[in-house]
């Protein structure tokens, strides 16, 4: 009979051992599907750089938008225009992470992380068309930085509604 609980005991504490951790995940997924992940691509960076977007980030550029963007100027445009696309690409990388290694995506559904990168492509494309010298014929306050302001409340719009959904959902605490 001991050696029968043994047996038992033994095999509940080393099921762990055969269960597949991220790690195992992140290698299957890259040997199933011929890519290399970063060594530090993992659930928390990820979670942190998302964190880190629609917080900072998006405070960041909302501040940019209100005081810059009606300047008239282009100063900051292609500082701000490089911002967008470096975070673009961070959460791409992690999007292309959780997508094949854990099966998700980045923004929880994948509809609002495609329009999410989406927004961010077009904002970015608007402001290299206006340090290209673009010009539009509308005489609003904004002038030829309106087209870049609509896109930028269009991304905003959607970081507000992807925040709130996630706290009904109970799955964000915004710390910051």
């Amino acid at each position: 009979m001991k050696i029968i609980i043994s047996m038992v005991a033994l095999l509940m504490f080393s099921m762990s051992s055969f269960a597949c951790d991220e790690e195992c995940r992140k290698q299957a997924a890259a040997k199933k599907h011929g890519v290399r992940f970063a060594s530090y691509l993992n659930t928390k960076y990820c979670d942190d750089i998302k964190s880190e977007f629609m917080s900072i980030a998006i405070n960041s550029l909302q501040r940019y938008r209100d005081t810059r963007l009606s300047d008239q100027r282009q100063y900051g445009m292609k500082t701000t225009r490089h911002f967008i696309d470096q975070r673009r690409d961070w959460m791409q990388e992690c999007e292309n992470y959780l997508s094949l290694s854990e099966g998700e995506n980045l923004f929880y559904e994948k509809k609002t992380t495609k329009n999410i990168f989406l927004a961010l492509t077009r904002i970015s494309a608007e402001m290299k068309a206006l340090l290209d010298g673009v010009t539009y014929s509308n005489e609003g306050e904004l002038g030829n930085n309106a087209q870049v302001a609509e896109k930028f409340d269009v991304l905003f719009q959607l970081v507000d509604t992807h925040k709130t959904l996630m706290q009904l959902r109970g799955q964000v605490a915004t710390n910051r």
